[in-house]
């Protein structure tokens, strides 16, 4: 440890801290603009200038001492740049004295002389670091006030102010706003260092300096970041644009279930309205970053809610109560075994109410117990590896689409390529500026092999990367456990990882849906001792596979009929709702299918709204807080299953939701701790067809407002495929999917194997294949 002197404190911090963190360590304040947590630390905006100086040696080594006894202090002549300076033992740190409070204050007046005076009218106020640090540190009295009895001048500047492009859109949804831009250059470098997508850069020169990209659209599925991390109102978010104040707004710190990475997110509430989704900062989880499809597609959580239960009345739903929509329920649960009964739980269920399930299919005595995206085989077949584990890791092997399946894992094989390591931790939280990171630095594509079906967006880091045909996954990995010859690129990746010393495996969902696959992975796994991350469609897989949340034998999956009467807390694929003689849907959006054939339909909360805790790929235990957002008499599945057992004469095993937190606390550790939990338990299904559900970070249910306009569903098909099946580059077609017909734009890719069509998934069935029914515009079946 290195003993470094901030101010009138003495601190200890690692070799190669930042000054500006060894200050931050101390409980002292400096300014920045340029520098952010995990971005390279340039020194530009020179905001954190301090003075620093080192005890003065005579030729003997030793320090000097002065007339008090005190090592003499030899300061260096000009102030330094905290955040690119590294600490040196003995250091000593003037964050105080005047001659650099009059710089920082030197430096503030230079940022505002051409910055725009709009605040009142700017969506960053509130939330605005140029206004937090002209406050703390633009006023210096040797510039503003020339005599004690005058009043302060507020500026010295007498020109007019610059004038440029306004409320510029970047893409569909954040726009900038060139006035108000400081360059400080973190968005340029966030594109450069994080995902990678070198779409912004400094224009021009001199006063005319603007950012600017060359195309319209930031083709990054992580755009939405800049947004958090612009100090000013230069970027903002669309989607929150003008809809509150930041004060008005009410912060509810939760998690993202939209996948199953489980990013820290802030949901921005008023009124009862979701307006904003901001990054929360999770270290070990997301750090602070969130993909677009987390950040942005949160309009649907206030649209066309279900408010009150809906009970079928002749040939519609009609709106009712709660205590007409129990009677229904018993009413139509007469005479009905419980063995028949199905308990069928959303993707995003947490534990609480995976617990309750599981216990009340215990006493029901139902095989029927499932939920929705589960793959066939258990991601707990795995022994998990944490994303901290990844960047320690010295090799991956990654079969699938982490940008789209668990996007931040994008984010975090950026680090891994660039060696970077877990950030250490201070006393203020992670490094403001970390030393390690540097400007363009060099990937190194030999720790990554990866095989998608189709050119995933990682391969351009992997010097072992190849193109297969969906379901040859198996094949692939029958390769690498070399029982079989395989293509060139099977054979390096082979001898990588058999190289590696601390290997990590990463299945995405293709792997994941085959059962002879996923068998062959945990073999490839358990022989060299590496750990794995399953990228699951489902949010919370590993947690409710841990509670038993699993069909019994004989019992009906999640997307399968068999149950003659069924409670779903989603929309499962048409073919096992036929049939159904009653049928509970527990729901926060109606959807044709449970217009069609939902006996009754509850209100549901999202998961915006729900309190419990979820278990993310790395076993992670995270905590859900409940947005105060407007969703009428919505109740979670905790209660709608004890409905459901009044209904069928049977004691629930629970009433309240704290009566499952209790027994919940027995089974699982602490918030933020690991789960493991290990089983061997395979469910093989039948994969066939021609038509390749592909992974997307989007979901369908969010596809409304502004993500319904820049996101829609694809049909991928080489272009030879595409000539023999008559689909023309950029047609709009119907394609038969798992919960019905789907508008797709017809893309022709070179990179695609022959014969088959691919079509974005946008939910749980990720991964899979089925026959492919398409109807081309003339009205004919290709």
């Amino acid at each position: 440890m290195v003993k470094v002197k901030v101010n009138d404190r003495m601190v200890e911090v690692p070799p190669g801290t930042s000054v500006m963190d060894a200050v931050f360590h101390a409980g002292y304040d400096v300014p920045l603009f340029c520098s952010e947590k995990h971005l390279s630390p340039i020194g530009a905006c020179r905001m954190c200038l301090v003075r620093i100086g080192l005890p003065k040696r005579g030729p003997d080594g030793k320090p000097v001492l002065n007339d008090k006894g005190e090592p003499e202090i030899a300061w260096q002549p000009k102030l330094v740049a905290s955040c690119v300076t590294a600490v040196a033992d003995g250091m000593v740190v003037d964050t105080l004295s005047e001659v650099v409070r009059e710089a920082q204050a030197g430096m503030v007046e230079f940022t505002l002389l051409n910055h725009p005076l709009d605040c009142p009218t700017c969506d960053k106020g509130g939330a605005c670091e140029l206004q937090d640090r002209t406050v703390e540190y633009g006023l210096y009295e040797k510039y503003y006030q020339k005599a004690p009895l005058e009043l302060p001048t507020y500026t010295r500047f007498e020109f007019t102010r610059r004038h440029v492009d306004k409320h510029h859109p970047l893409s569909s949804f954040v726009v900038l706003d060139r006035e108000r831009c400081i360059h400080c250059k973190r968005c340029v470098r966030y594109f450069e260092e994080i995902p990678g997508d070198e779409v912004l850069d400094f224009i021009e020169r001199g006063v005319h300096t603007f950012i600017g990209t060359m195309d319209f659209g930031l083709p990054s599925g992580f755009s939405g970041n800049i947004t958090d991390i612009c100090p000013v109102g230069a970027l903002l978010d669309l989607t929150a644009r003008f809809r509150a104040r930041n004060w008005e707004m009410e912060e509810t710190p939760s998690h993202c279930a939209l996948c199953s990475v489980g990013c820290g997110i802030t949901a921005d509430t008023r009124s009862g309205e979701l307006l904003r989704i901001r990054a929360r900062e999770i270290p070990e989880v997301n750090e602070i970053w969130l993909c677009d499809a987390g950040r942005f597609g949160h309009e649907w959580a206030d649209e066309n809610r279900i408010k009150y239960p809906l009970v079928r009345k002749g040939e519609g739903l009609v709106e009712t109560t709660w205590e007409e929509a129990f009677a229904a329920i018993r009413e139509g649960l007469k005479g009905a075994r419980k063995e028949e009964v199905g308990i069928y739980l959303a993707h995003d269920a947490t534990l609480e109410e995976g617990l309750m399930a599981a216990e009340l299919a215990r006493v029901l005595n139902t095989p029927h117990l499932d939920f929705q995206g589960r793959t066939a085989a258990p991601a707990s077949l795995f022994v998990p590896a944490t994303l901290e584990d990844l960047l320690r890791a010295d090799f991956a092997l990654v079969l699938g689409d982490p940008t789209e399946e668990a996007p931040i894992l994008h984010l975090r094989l950026s680090e891994f390529v660039r060696d970077l390591k877990p950030a250490p931790r201070f006393a203020h939280g992670t490094p403001f500026a970390d030393l390690s990171i540097k400007e363009r630095m060099p990937r190194r594509t030999d720790k990554m092999a990866l095989f998608a079906p189709y050119r995933a967006p990682l391969m351009r880091w992997a010097r072992i990367a190849e193109v297969h045909a969906p379901g040859e996954e198996r094949e692939i990995l029958l390769a690498l456990l070399g029982e079989k010859e395989g293509s060139e690129a099977v054979k390096q990746a082979k001898e990588a990882w058999e190289k590696a010393q601390n290997p990590i495996l990463i299945l995405g969902a293709g792997v994941l849906q085959d059962a002879v696959a996923a068998e062959r992975a945990r073999l490839l796994a358990e022989r060299k001792g590496a750990k794995v991350l399953a990228m699951t469609p489902a949010a919370n897989a590993r947690g409710l596979e841990a509670l038993g949340v699993w069909p019994g034998e004989k019992g009906a999956a999640w997307d399968e009929a068999g149950s003659p009467y069924a409670y779903y807390g989603f929309v499962p694929p048409e073919g096992a709702l036929k049939d159904k003689r009653f049928l509970v849907m527990h729901l926060s959006h109606l959807h044709p299918l449970a217009e069609r054939y939902a006996d009754v339909v509850l209100p549901a909360p999202t998961f915006y709204e729900k309190r419990g805790q979820v278990v993310n790929l790395e076993g992670r235990v995270l905590s859900l807080n409940p947005a105060p957002i407007e969703n009428g008499e919505a109740e979670g599945a905790i209660q709608a299953l004890a409905l459901l057992a009044e209904a069928l004469g049977v004691r629930p095993p629970f009433r309240l939701g704290l009566e499952v937190e209790r027994e919940l606390k027995k089974k699982v550790p602490a918030p933020n701790g690991l789960l493991i939990h290990r089983t061997q338990r395979l469910r093989p299904r039948a994969q066939e067809g021609r038509l390749y559900l592909r992974p997307t970070m989007w979901r369908a249910w969010q596809l409304t407002g502004k993500v319904a306009q820049t996101v829609r569903p694809e049909l991928w098909v080489h272009p030879e495929t595409a000539k023999a099946e008559a689909l023309l580059e950029g047609a709009r077609v119907e394609v038969e999917g798992p919960l019905g017909p789907v508008l797709a734009q017809v893309v022709h890719r070179e990179d695609l194997p022959k014969g088959f069509l691919y079509l974005s998934a946008l939910g749980p069935f990720a991964g899979r294949r089925m026959e492919a029914k398409v109807l081309v515009p003339t009205g004919g079946e290709a």
